[in-house]
């Protein structure tokens, strides 16, 4: 199956045979005409080697060699990063997650339903634009209107927490004023409302490393001997057109 997957993926499924496509039909992978559908699509992407998969992605590859990585390869790499000048996080979604809920985080307050700020501080994201969804675009016009001073006063409230901070650990003020000045409130507006659209599918997926330097995004997904799962096969796709910068896909290799 998923070498027929590949081979369509690749354009000539010539040599399927016809109840493999049958079946692959029936699991809703491939359309009648042949073409993939967007879950075969995904699923033929996965079941490729890591530079194939990001070629597919539209995204870079690049190796990383000599690194002693050890079992933090993305705290190495985000360590990497900063010696060359970046400011930014390693944790995952982390910084676009938290920043979006100190950026509105006034709107979500006033929308909690046991009246707490506590919880809209402390309540994951992703779970208050679920619960909120009748709510999204108050949410998101207040993330388009909220400003540097507001961001970073919502991220002092925000990251006291212990919980906060074990979720999300090695955030800094600094860093998140760096990342919210670069990647701006129009951006995160957008961004926002992606998120929204499947709040707890896109939580998950994020690259590794959100940095900036010199005014520019740099997103990264770090690698060393896996390649890219599921979560971040639908996320990449999704939010790469969304988010400034470049995106890329970094493989760490020891020396």
């Amino acid at each position: 199956m998923k070498a027929a997957l590949r081979e369509t993926l690749c354009g000539d499924s010539r040599g399927v045979k016809k109840g493999t496509l049958n079946t692959l039909v029936l699991r809703g992978l491939i359309e009648k005409n042949g073409k993939l559908t967007t879950e075969g699509w995904r699923s033929a992407v996965e079941s490729l080697r890591l530079p194939e998969q990001c070629a597919h992605l539209g995204l870079p590859f690049e190796q990383i060699d000599g690194i002693q990585f050890g079992k933090e390869p993305e705290r190495i790499a985000w360590k990497h990063y900063i010696q060359q000048g970046y400011e930014g996080a390693y944790c995952e979604g982390g910084p676009i997650l938290l920043i979006i809920r100190a950026a509105a985080l006034d709107v979500l307050a006033e929308l909690n339903p046991f009246g707490s700020r506590e919880d809209a501080c402390n309540r994951f994201t992703e779970a208050q634009l679920k619960i909120h969804e009748n709510y999204i675009p108050a949410i998101a016009s207040a993330v388009e209107k909220a400003d540097l001073s507001s961001v970073v006063r919502g991220f002092r409230e925000i990251y006291r927490s212990l919980m906060v901070k074990e979720a999300y650990p090695g955030l800094t003020e600094n860093a998140i004023s760096a990342i919210f000045s670069t990647l701006g409130s129009s951006a995160l507006r957008a961004i926002t409302e992606a998120i929204a659209e499947d709040p707890y599918q896109y939580r998950a997926g994020w690259p590794d490393l959100t940095l900036t330097k010199d005014g520019k995004m740099l997103w990264v997904e770090v690698k060393t001997t896996d390649k890219l799962h599921m979560s971040q096969i639908i996320t990449m796709s999704k939010m790469k057109p969304l988010l400034p910068g470049r995106l890329m896909v970094a493989q760490l290799t020891k020396a």
